[in-house]
């Protein structure tokens, strides 16, 4: 099991940074005309946001039933 401080670390990195930091991404992109592979880059960080909060998710309600 995490610390209480890590999940809650790690949960905020999944909830809230990883998708602005694709927001910023995608407007920065658009906006300095950067030209990265936007597309490939915001599906990769979106797999992994979905893949990282399942895991979570499913360890939360395992967690949760095992305490409670």
């Amino acid at each position: 099991m995490l610390p209480h401080k890590l999940y809650e670390a790690l949960r905020w990195l999944i909830s809230v940074i990883l998708p602005a930091f694709g927001s910023l991404l995608s407007a920065l992109n658009a906006a300095w005309g950067w030209n990265l592979p936007i597309d490939a880059i915001l599906s990769t960080l979106v797999a992994v946001e979905l893949f990282l909060g399942a895991v979570f998710g499913i360890s939360k309600v395992v967690n949760d039933k095992t305490e409670g």
